[in-house]
């Protein structure tokens, strides 16, 4: 996966473990911290998540674990400390309106088929968001596969291409105006975009 233009290696686990239990494992096989290289750090400041994370050989290590009232389940993160591709910006390539800003863009390779979740905001309308994707995908060949507005604030679109489809949920105005676009890019080709 590829979370912001910083490759990161994700897996879930599940233990009968508790969470303390996980946390005491990683303390001794994690060694505490030496002045040329820091130990293990333990954070609850994401409740009911437990975070767990090192520095080691260049990657940063980290484990987020929660209770299941009959063990624990969480994920174990790797990426490496150097971090973000050079050449890759948050929601490259993604068409937007002027004056969007990319929140989160989330690159995933899975079961034969790439796969890509961006996050936007702006301080335009639902509809005029609405309007402008339906422009953009059908002005480029891209079929219409739904087009539906659960009230004024949202709405829901689909577009396919080939073996390319986009879908875009769009919810829209928060107490400062705000419209927050969400976009699902799929492909069986070797690039999504």
């Amino acid at each position: 996966m590829v979370f912001n233009g910083i490759p990161m290696d994700v897996q879930m686990f599940e233990t009968p473990l508790t969470v303390p239990e996980v946390i005491e494992f990683y303390g001794h096989h994690w060694p505490t911290g030496t002045e040329k290289q820091p130990g293990y750090v333990v954070s609850e400041a994401f409740k009911p998540w437990t975070l767990i994370t090192r520095a080691e050989d260049g990657y940063l290590m980290t484990v987020q674990v929660t209770s299941t009232g009959a063990g624990s389940r969480g994920f174990l993160a790797r990426s490496r400390l150097d971090g973000a591709l050079e050449a890759e910006t948050v929601g490259d390539g993604f068409p937007v309106m002027h004056g969007t800003s990319p929140m989160n863009d989330v690159r995933t390779r899975d079961g034969g088929k790439d796969g890509r979740t961006l996050a936007f905001v702006n301080d335009r309308t639902p509809e005029s968001n609405a309007e402008y994707y339906r422009t953009w995908f059908m002005s480029r060949g891209w079929t219409q596969d739904m087009d539906k507005s659960p009230g004024e604030k949202g709405h829901v679109l689909s577009f396919r291409s080939g073996n390319k489809s986009v879908n875009i949920v769009i919810n829209g105005r928060d107490e400062d105006g705000r419209t927050y676009i969400v976009a699902q890019t799929t492909n069986f080709d070797e690039q999504p975009w």
